[in-house]
């Protein structure tokens, strides 16, 4: 259901395509006519465009539409869904993970932006995180396991490295749990083999960094996290907890969470520290495979709570949670963990009520004669809160439905656009970071746009050679959206901008200004 759920948004173009899925499909579009080989996304050196590769020849197949860039993220939601559902089976219980695949079913506008828009560096490097948890689980569990799993475990840590840091924390603790806990069966040979799974992941930021005439990729990305950025603490903590860790984990509508949805936040913190003592009194009291089962646990424990720290520790947090909530979609892996609390209370007393059995649920093996006062209290708590957070998943997964015809309309505003722009014969404009490469994307380049900011000065170009074509041609549209300031700063400028206006018209939501460019200007 949750797999045809996003396939049905796909095909209606929910929710709208970004420039950031434009760039994406410019590498795709370049890569499959054999133009480029880019190793980073256009215009940074940072993340890692595998999942433009992957995009390639179905763009070639199928042309420039959303939908057809979109299809490998959809592929990887599925594959991402097995691997979280054999990760849980394996550290927890089968039903437990039928209801955590549940869970990750649903689908509201943060999340499902997160999981199927072809931007690339969340849907793979999601389900590269999901499958190096569980290549860790297994590699310290069964150690007979064949020397190939060190490769893939290696290759999966070296392809999140190149593709996006934000999962670093996952890869701290999956390195954490394999060299800790399957450190006595880690001979030179096997060390080695996950050494060259990580440097055949890692291969394309290791050749890329070895060039001398750009930045290196750490440099550039730590001047980019924002960690030094002023912010005041309890702005950040706001962002992340109130706000993000409830976005993130698809409990909010369309780029706003009501006040009633914000309380998963301080009840994910409190879920994540009683998962962590529950998994702790657990590994000490246990031996054998029984610790080992608890040591994953914690591994997961230790990536949400690490990705958290880090996401607190960048300004982001504070200066646009909404939007960067995305900086945590990576824990949705480590739900699990964090919903196992509430399993085990709801069904550790529900499951043995009266019985006079003795059972190990959370790892801790106790004799119950019948459900004392504070047990039936825990439970009934437990399955409030399991209650609620569905109500608030289906809530928002709701209104995220509900806002399909906006969505649709902007779909509808973006093809009329760049029908327009080709029936005027309009091959090259100006507009805002936004629009830009969505018009290249979908035109397959019979629009080439240069970006500008809203005061109209040169904006971030992310594809550098689109301003330079712009600049020279004679014919130009300035192509500005009508609510916003950029048409009435376009109004009292185009003497400075060097531009005469032919004709103006309004657009798919945007104003049209074609122009002739004064020759100074080239």
């Amino acid at each position: 259901m949750g797999v045809v759920y996003r396939a049905i948004l796909i095909a209606v173009d929910v929710p709208p395509a970004n420039s950031d899925e434009g760039t994406a499909g410019l590498a795709a579009l370049h890569i499959g006519e054999g133009r480029d080989w880019p190793t980073f996304f256009y215009g940074q050196d940072y993340m890692g465009t595998f999942y433009s590769y992957l995009a390639a020849p179905l763009v070639q197949v199928f042309g420039t539409h959303w939908w057809t860039l979109r299809l490998p993220a959809l592929v990887m939601y599925a594959v991402f869904l097995l691997l979280v559902f054999r990760l849980t089976r394996t550290l927890y219980s089968s039903w437990f993970a039928v209801f955590v695949t549940g869970v990750l079913a649903f689908g509201s506008d943060r999340v499902v932006k997160d999981q199927i828009i072809g931007a690339g560096g969340y849907s793979d490097v999601a389900t590269a995180v999901a499958g190096l948890m569980l290549a860790s689980a297994l590699l310290v569990l069964r150690p007979e396991k064949p020397r190939t799993m060190l490769v893939v475990w290696g290759g999966l840590a070296g392809y999140i490295v190149w593709t996006h840091w934000l999962a670093l924390p996952y890869v701290a603790a999956a390195v954490l749990l394999v060299a800790w806990v399957g450190r006595a069966g880690m001979t030179l040979r096997r060390v080695s083999l996950a050494v060259c799974g990580f440097l055949l992941g890692a291969a394309p930021l290791i050749v890329f960094n070895l060039r001398l005439d750009r930045p290196d990729s750490f440099s550039v990305l730590l001047s980019l996290s924002g960690a030094t950025e002023p912010a005041a603490w309890s702005d950040r903590l706001h962002g992340a907890v109130l706000v993000g860790l409830p976005l993130s984990s698809g409990l909010c509508a369309p780029s706003h969470c009501a006040t009633w949805q914000l309380w998963w936040g301080p009840t994910y913190l409190v879920l994540l520290v009683a998962a962590t003592a529950v998994a702790v009194a657990a590994f000490r009291r246990a031996d054998g495979g029984e610790r080992r089962v608890h040591a994953g646990r914690l591994a997961l424990v230790a990536g949400a709570a690490m990705t958290l720290a880090a996401y607190v520790a960048s300004s982001s947090s504070a200066m646009t949670p909404v939007e960067s909530a995305r900086y945590l979609h990576y824990g949705l892996v480590s739900l699990p963990a964090v919903l196992w609390p509430l399993w085990v209370g709801a069904a550790s007393v529900v499951a043995r009520v009266g019985s006079g059995t003795s059972g190990d649920h959370g790892g801790i093996r106790r004799r119950v004669t019948g459900p004392s006062l504070g047990g039936a209290f825990l439970a009934a708590g437990c399955i409030a809160l399991a209650g609620a957070f569905f109500v608030g998943l289906s809530v928002a997964t709701g209104q995220l439905i509900a806002h399909r015809s906006d969505y649709a309309a902007q779909a509808d505003d973006e093809q009329r656009l760049v029908d327009g722009l080709r029936t005027a014969g309009v091959s090259h404009v100006y507009s805002g970071y936004w629009t830009c490469n969505r018009l290249a994307y979908r035109s397959r380049e019979q629009v080439r746009c240069a970006v500008l900011d809203e005061d109209l000065s040169p904006g971030l170009d992310r594809y550098r050679p689109y301003r330079d074509q712009v600049r020279g041609s004679a014919r130009v549209a300035y192509v500005l959206p009508s609510s916003g300031a950029m048409s009435v700063n376009f109004a009292r400028s185009t003497q400075a901008l060097g531009v005469d206006v032919v004709s103006r018209y309004e657009l798919g939501g945007y104003d049209v200004y074609l122009c002739r460019q004064r020759p100074e200007r080239g």
